[in-house]
């Protein structure tokens, strides 16, 4: 079976909109339905895969059970993680925001990303600190803490991707909202600032969008009311066009999946010309001769990762703490270098 084929079985049974491909019969191939979870997996829809098979009545592979009591551990980390940014924000008065969230569909992230106030960044990675988190690195480009039974937190008091302020600060504030998930109640955002800063996200940042991206937005655009919301905030902040073209962009690949009867590959891998477009149409773009050299590395990086992403060679590599903290010192340089300042604070910290 194909890399397709296998995409339209997690399609038919993760979205109840996709049309029905006999999903009861997968179970009957233990080798088609491994695949089928590898590629859930990849999207970042592991947990609501297994969940969804399950209610689904289909036989598991004996070999998930271990994996599915590792991904029920990893959400009993994420929820305490919330708890305890609750606890925080409660006795210390830090307010914070869970943003880059696909709050749409129950999943387990690999970490948590919040937004704080600028004032209150420090406040909050000694607050973390106290409750037995490590600071392992902090720049301005990224913030992240870890604690053994806590899942990792990256802090954040902005979003901007090459030299770009593409969201302020002050807009998600005015748009955050108390949300629950996994019945833990967390502050989030509300649709509209939720999708901005997905898509901004999957284009800019990682130049891919997972399937779980592509349905969070789906669902995001299907309850948002008022689209020209989102793009009269896109043009005031001057990358409108941009904005219009990834729209353009992810109504196309909806089209052709729902529509069409195409089958659309996942994750989704933004072409370089594609993305060099959305770039040139942004207004008020800053960016130096070292910026443009380092975003044309990115860019290189981000296809080379793209396809070699989980490998065998990949997870053996990432194995290794080593070799997975270089890989992530590299990656924050590049983006350093090419004009991302996703964390900016007073001092850098190294503990």
């Amino acid at each position: 079976m194909n890399k397709l084929d296998l995409m339209k079985i997690v399609l038919s049974v993760i979205d109840p909109e996709y049309p029905n491909v006999h999903v009861e019969k997968i179970g009957e191939d233990e080798t088609i339905i491994k695949k089928a979870i590898k590629l859930a997996e990849r999207n970042g829809l592991y947990y609501y895969f297994i969940y969804r098979l399950k209610e689904l009545g289909v036989n598991l592979p004996s070999s998930e059970e271990n994996r599915w009591e590792e991904e029920n551990k990893k959400l009993s980390e994420f929820r305490k993680i919330i708890l305890l940014l609750n606890e925080i924000s409660q006795d210390c008065g830090i307010n914070y925001i869970l943003i880059k969230a696909c709050t749409t569909l129950p999943h387990i992230p690999r970490d948590v990303d919040i937004l704080v106030h600028k004032e209150d960044k420090e406040k909050i990675i000694r607050a973390l600190e106290n409750k037995g988190m490590k600071c392992i690195h902090s720049d301005d480009v990224d913030t992240t803490l870890i604690k053994g039974k806590y899942m990792k937190v990256d802090v954040y008091t902005g979003i901007c991707y090459f030299t770009v302020d593409f969201i302020d600060d002050e807009f998600l504030w005015k748009l955050s909202v108390k949300d629950k998930m996994f019945g833990i109640e967390y502050t989030g955002l509300r649709e509209e600032a939720n999708f901005l800063v997905t898509l901004v996200h999957s284009l800019f940042g990682h130049r891919s969008m997972s399937l779980l991206d592509f349905l969070h937005m789906k669902y995001l655009m299907r309850n948002i009311q008022d689209m020209d919301f989102c793009r009269k905030y896109a043009y005031k902040k001057g990358w409108g066009l941009a904005f219009d073209l990834a729209l353009r962009r992810i109504e196309s690949i909806h089209e052709r999946i729902y529509k069409g009867g195409e089958v659309v590959y996942f994750p989704y891998l933004f072409d370089r010309k594609f993305v060099l477009q959305c770039i040139s149409v942004i207004e008020r773009l800053n960016i130096t001769r070292v910026n443009k050299m380092f975003l044309h590395v990115s860019l290189i990086q981000d296809r080379v990762i793209h396809g070699f992403i989980n490998t065998s060679l990949y997870n053996l590599l990432r194995s290794f703490e080593p070799i997975r903290k270089l890989y992530s010192s590299v990656g924050c340089f590049i983006r350093n270098m090419r004009g991302d300042k996703r964390s900016v604070g007073k001092e850098k910290r190294y503990k």
